[in-house]
């Protein structure tokens, strides 16, 4: 059954906290609580183009997954650009397009900046991801490089 995509909401908190920490140990990355805090407060303030979305099963309203992004200037385009953040769908609800829905909620909202494209990256690994990906979007040749500050 398809799941209803919608913005996150302040009773959302819950629900997203707990998908948050599963997505957080399948990638072996340890979130400071002022992190998780400041990221869903940033999801509820108008004035922060951080957005978040919940994917909502349709038979028993619990939520199943959540995409977060941000749109930013591009050297490569004079439109914007909207970078998908973080996907996640809980492990008991995939196989059922959730994970599409909610890359397609953000393309949607691209649309309507107009962005010129979206773009993401997973960890080489993801496989089971990579799968919906190369559905979803083409897979580019970049390689990703990153020095902690």
């Amino acid at each position: 059954m398809p799941a209803l995509v919608r913005p996150v909401q302040k009773e959302d908190e819950a629900s997203w906290r707990n998908l948050w920490q599963q997505y957080n140990e399948f990638y072996e990355r340890t979130v400071p609580e002022e992190v998780t805090k400041t990221t869903f407060a940033r999801f509820l303030d108008d004035k922060v183009r951080i957005y978040g979305a919940v994917a909502v099963d349709s038979t028993d309203g619990k939520i199943v997954g959540f995409v977060t992004w941000y749109p930013h200037p591009s050297t490569s385009s004079v439109e914007e650009v909207v970078y998908l953040h973080d996907l996640f769908v809980d492990p008991n609800a995939r196989n059922a397009g959730t994970g599409r829905q909610l890359i397609e909620h953000v393309n949607e909202h691209a649309r309507t900046i107009p962005a010129e494209s979206v773009y993401w990256h997973t960890q080489y690994f993801n496989h089971r991801a990579q799968l919906l990906y190369v559905k979803a979007a083409d897979r580019t040749d970049f390689v990703q490089y990153r020095k902690t500050l």
